[in-house]
C-alpha cells in the first residue's frame, strides 16, 4: 500500500506542476482528452491483439462459396462426363475427342444431374477465371453425346481480411 501512495503523491505532484506551467488550461478538460486518449490507446491494443488471434487461429476458414453446375436428366443416360477448360475452341467439332481431348479435365458422373464444385471434383481448376463447361449424356454401353456447353466464372479464394478497424 506504501507504494501506491508514494505514485499518487508523485503524479499529484506533477499535476499541480502542470496547471502552475499552464494556467489557462482547465482541468477538467485535460482530464477529459487524457481519458479519452487513453482509452483510445486501449481499445487500438485491444482490437490488435484481438485482430491477431482471430487470424491466428486456424479454426476460422474463408467462406468459399460453392458452385453447382447442373443439367436436365436424359432418360436414356446412364451416366454424363462434365468436361472443363478454359479454352472453348477445345469444344469446337474438330478440336473435341471426348476425354482424349488435350487440356481438358473430365469427371464422371452417375445417378445424378448435377455436380458440386470444389466437393465433388477436387480437380477442378482453382485459378481465377470463365470457364468452359461441357456436358455429355452416356448410355450403357458408351456412347456419349455431343457437349452442352456452359461457362460460367469460377473464383475459389477469397480476399484478404482486412488488417484494421475500429468500432466507435
Amino acid at each position: 500500500m506504501h507504494t501506491i501512495q508514494k505514485i499518487r503523491q508523485e503524479m499529484e505532484q506533477v499535476w499541480k506542476d502542470f496547471f502552475e506551467k499552464n494556467p489557462d488550461e482547465k482541468e477538467e478538460v485535460i482530464l477529459r482528452w487524457l481519458e479519452e486518449r487513453l482509452r483510445s490507446i486501449q481499445n487500438s491494443r485491444d482490437e490488435d491483439k484481438e485482430a491477431y488471434a482471430l487470424r491466428s487461429r486456424e479454426s476460422i476458414a474463408p467462406l468459399i462459396l460453392k458452385r453447382r453446375i447442373w443439367w436436365e436428366s436424359v432418360p436414356e443416360a446412364s451416366s454424363y462426363r462434365v468436361y472443363v477448360s478454359k479454352d472453348r475452341s477445345i469444344f469446337e467439332p474438330a478440336n473435341f475427342s471426348w476425354e482424349k481431348t488435350p487440356g481438358i479435365i473430365s469427371k464422371l458422373v452417375i445417378g445424378k444431374a448435377e455436380i458440386v464444385i470444389p466437393d465433388e471434383w477436387p480437380e477442378f481448376p482453382t485459378e481465377l477465371g470463365t470457364y468452359c463447361i461441357g456436358i455429355t449424356s452416356r448410355d450403357d454401353v458408351g456412347n456419349q453425346s455431343a457437349p452442352l456447353l456452359l461457362s460460367g466464372l469460377f473464383k475459389f479464394h477469397a480476399p484478404s481480411a482486412p488488417l484494421r478497424g475500429g468500432v466507435e
